[in-house]
């Protein structure tokens, strides 16, 4: 065997051991775990050392003696994934490691069925408590009808759902996590917006935030892809058009949704306040719900998970400008002081606001 392959299968063997490690850890949390049965908790430590083990380096992928095994999209994409990861660390200071360097084939569709609940007449979510990551305001499934299960229970007691599907995860460090096949059905900008939000996780991850943390890493995505494009191919190619486009829209959607957030939390607040009759306040919310979508489709659950992932992405852009445009220096200062933050002091504080609404630049360094 040669000493590269004999160094591969050496890697595979140690991976093996942790993922092994892996289940025996997460079922021992199952008791500690809020809300988790140990069904659930075996299930999901199944699921993921299965998807764990199946992964196949991405350079082996590309190296193999018959490239008709890789479509021609699917080669140039896993060279896309290639190249994101060498500009996060290179030129953005994320932590790769070896995340995102091995493909894992999985069916299409769905990966997870993420739950999400909020109080009918609060802004509130629900929570579910988890070791290590802490507070969260969702909970995954890899089974739909469980997902569903769980959704029903929570609407019996009162509460808003959203049941939602997702194709990516992170394990936040813990194992390389591998790009996952469906991500390759997606646009290029949009491969490497994921790949760099899921980078983001693994380099900082603050338990208990989690609209700090989805929001940060969207915007770590958005603006990343624009630098990456920029540089690989070229200020005004298609592709980093098209990345500052998804900037200026997710803005506009952050600007908007913030702005149904700020009426929602006051007509639930004087809604209390009066006593005014309940009936009065879902009909008062359902008209702020229909400048967002479909009403019947919106709810309190549905609010706050979407706007997660775009809540104050204007302050973001306000650290982006006081570092001068330099994208890594930005994160590096928002990463410092949001880690300072304990308790139940509210990261978001962290980031300056600025004199004047951020728009999407024309060019990031």
């Amino acid at each position: 065997m040669r000493r590269a392959e004999r160094a591969s299968a050496g890697r595979r063997a140690r991976e093996r051991l942790r993922i092994a490690a892996l289940l025996v850890g997460l079922v021992s949390t199952a008791v500690g775990c809020g809300g988790c049965s140990p069904t659930y908790v075996l299930r999901a430590a199944y699921e993921e050392s299965r998807i764990l083990w199946s992964r196949e380096p991405i350079d082996e992928l590309l190296g193999q003696a018959n490239p008709a095994e890789l479509s021609e999209r699917e080669r140039k994409q896993l060279e896309l994934v290639q190249a994101a990861r060498k500009f996060a660390e290179d030129e953005l200071g994320l932590s790769v490691g070896g995340a995102y360097g091995s493909l894992a084939d999985v069916p299409p569709g769905a990966l997870l069925w993420v739950v999400s609940a909020a109080e009918r007449l609060h802004l509130r979510p629900y929570s579910w408590w988890f070791p290590i990551v802490g507070s969260v305001t969702y909970k995954g499934f890899f089974d739909s009808a469980e997902a569903e299960a769980e959704a029903d229970s929570l609407e019996e007691k009162g509460y808003d759902t959203f049941v939602r599907r997702s194709a990516a995860f992170s394990t936040l460090g813990w194992f390389d996590d591998p790009v996952l096949s469906p991500w390759l059905e997606s646009t290029p900008v949009g491969l490497v917006q994921l790949v760099l939000h899921e980078l983001l996780h693994r380099t900082t991850y603050l338990p208990g935030k989690t609209d700090f943390n989805e929001s940060f890493a969207s915007f770590v995505g958005n603006e990343g892809a624009v630098a990456f494009f920029a540089v690989h191919d070229g200020p005004e190619a298609e592709t980093t058009l098209e990345a500052r486009k998804s900037v200026a829209e997710e803005l506009d959607l952050s600007r908007r949704w913030g702005s149904a957030v700020d009426r929602l939390r006051a007509l639930y607040r004087d809604g209390s306040r009066e006593k005014r009759p309940e009936a009065e306040i879902l009909d008062d919310r359902g008209e702020i719900f229909a400048e967002l979508g479909p009403a019947d489709r919106i709810n309190n659950a549905v609010v706050l998970a979407r706007y997660a992932y775009m809540a104050h992405l204007d302050r973001f852009g306000c650290a982006l400008e006081e570092a001068g445009g330099d994208l890594r220096a930005a994160i590096a200062r928002v990463r410092l002081d949001s880690e300072k933050v304990s308790g139940d002091d509210d990261p978001f504080d962290v980031l300056p606001v600025c004199a004047a609404p951020p728009v999407a630049p024309a060019a990031i360094s």
